[in-house]
């Protein structure tokens, strides 16, 4: 079975209305993720990443209880629509260095992940809040993983804030002392696989793409693609290793417009544009929010050897699409999800409900024809609008 999957959605509160990320909207709760997921996006499959806090597995049992959400054969859980698997990410710091980066953890059942949150808040200052700083080191923290039956995975692997090859090294063995744990990379929103490519390291792990999800609107807003025998956690983990089943395409939105795509200068407000890695600014020599693609140029170590890997298919948000605002969003779910309205909906279906010209933006979006401005030091890149040459 073809299954669309977004792995990386926050929660923002809980049932009772306790903050859980800081910063997220409050709207992502499990309840509205689940139908969102669904219904607008187009998702069969969605892991939750603060479900190790305190509150969420209060909501999460209280769910299975009730039976909105029921456990699946091989690990994982359903709501008769949408599959949900169960992670926890976490910030670990560098033993030398002490710079810091994010990961996951994701688990099969309930009691796993129970298991793992008993043991792993023992070194958290506050368990019921998401990608808390933790006292294990990154070591300790894996084998707490492996030894509940999760899957590892390094978040956003390549962002100056909080990547582990952005921010820390250049290899995971110089973090981990046995980095074969690890099942798969995330490549986050400002690469993709040809850049990930260009760092050998990354060679031995699956590549997959997820949102970053802190609102409703975010999620799948990069995704996944995998042929599964069934919907399960096993068969997911088993495609992951390459063993039965696979990942068919990771979808992801346009490199260029990611937060910290290029590098920035704060002090000149300059986003780079050289051909070469920009490591200080070229203006004012002053230090600079190092880019995804600056750094990963900075470390990278050209290889004939990179493994075949499923295509990367770039696209542009909904949301970022010129004269597609929130009124003809809304317009655009009635007739189908984001994904068929990005990848599939005809022009002239588009054109009936949002009109010819945003339309068009659409369309030209899919075909690569939108201009586009790079993003850097925070701050997304932007889209411009296609106009017909008369």
């Amino acid at each position: 079975m073809r299954v669309a999957a977004d792995l990386h959605i926050h929660i923002g509160k809980t049932d009772n209305g306790q903050a859980v990320k800081i910063p997220t909207s409050p709207d992502l709760t499990l309840k509205n993720i689940l139908r969102a997921a669904y219904e607008i996006k187009g998702l069969q499959l969605v892991g939750i990443v603060d479900a190790a806090c305190l509150g969420v597995i209060s909501d999460l049992e209280k769910a299975a209880d009730l039976g909105i959400i029921e456990p699946l054969n091989g690990g994982g859980f359903s709501d008769g629509r949408v599959a949900l698997f169960l992670g926890s990410e976490v910030e670990l710091a560098h033993p030398k260095t002490r710079r810091a980066a994010h990961f996951i953890g994701f688990f099969p059942t309930m009691s796993d992940i129970k298991a793992y949150a008993n043991e792993a808040r023992k070194f958290l200052t506050n368990a019921y809040l998401g990608t808390q700083k933790t006292r294990l080191s990154p070591d300790d923290w894996l084998d707490l993983v492996i030894d509940n039956h999760g899957v590892a995975i390094a978040a956003h692997a390549f962002t100056p804030h909080k990547g582990v090859y952005g921010n820390c090294v250049s290899r995971l063995e110089e973090m981990f002392s046995k980095p074969e744990k690890f099942t798969a990379i995330e490549l986050g929103l400002s690469a993709d696989t040809q850049m990930a490519e260009l760092i050998p390291d990354t060679h031995s792990y699956s590549y997959i793409s997820s949102s970053d999800a802190h609102s409703l609107q975010k999620i799948g807003r990069e995704f996944t693609i995998y042929e599964l025998p069934e919907l399960s956690f096993a068969s997911w983990v088993s495609a992951l290793q390459g063993e039965n089943g696979r990942i068919l395409a990771t979808h992801g939105m346009e490199p260029l417009l990611g937060k910290y795509h290029r590098s920035f200068c704060p002090a000149c407000r300059r986003t780079a544009h050289e051909e070469e890695p920009v490591l200080s600014c070229p203006q004012c020599g002053g230090d600079v929010v190092l880019g995804v693609w600056d750094r990963i140029l900075s470390i990278a170590v050209p290889s004939e050897h990179a493994p075949e890997r499923p295509p990367y298919v770039s696209h542009i948000p909904l949301e970022m699409i010129p004269e597609v605002g929130r009124e003809k969003r809304q317009k655009l779910y009635r007739t189908g999800t984001e994904i068929e309205i990005l990848y599939k909906k005809p022009l002239d279906e588009l054109a009936g409900v949002v009109g010819q010209s945003a339309a068009l933006q659409i369309m030209r979006a899919r075909q690569g024809k939108l201009g586009l401005i790079p993003g850097g030091g925070g701050k997304y890149g932007k889209v411009t609008k296609w106009q017909e040459k008369g």
